[in-house]
């Protein structure tokens, strides 16, 4: 089953910046979270974020393979399949989770919008730095 171009790049997406922009960071809950909120924030696709889920939910029942469309940094160690397979569908569940009934707004956990705060950051890998 193919998937539709848009899921792909939303999956090379998380893919590239999760091997080069989170340091090759273990796929863990903490780094599952922090995309949830920058999928929110900043996002991959112009998609509405419960059609973001299901496409993330989609490519992961699909066959293709997800975890290698880039290869590491020399000395890093790549995803391997299964691993990245379980980190969509996690993220897909957070990103569910965080959505409410109605509203494609931000979770009412990150608060208003403050006109004295740092600017807000410019796509994923600058509010994952932020995050930090």
């Amino acid at each position: 089953m193919a998937v539709e171009p848009w899921v792909t790049c939303l999956v090379n997406g998380v893919l590239y910046n999760a091997m080069f922009h989170s340091d090759g960071s273990a796929l863990d809950d903490d780094l599952v979270r922090a995309y949830a909120v920058a999928l929110r924030v900043s996002p991959i696709s112009d998609e509405p974020l419960r059609r973001q889920a299901a496409g993330l939910r989609a490519a992961v029942a699909s066959d293709e393979p997800l975890a290698s469309a880039f290869e590491p940094y020399p000395g890093w160690r790549p995803y391997d399949e299964a691993e990245f397979r379980s980190f969509l569908t996690r993220l897909a569940d957070a990103v569910e989770q965080g959505i409410g009934p109605d509203d494609p707004g931000l979770p009412e956990r990150l608060g208003p919008p403050v006109e004295d705060a740092a600017p807000r950051p410019r796509g994923l890998r600058a509010l994952l730095r932020r995050l930090r």
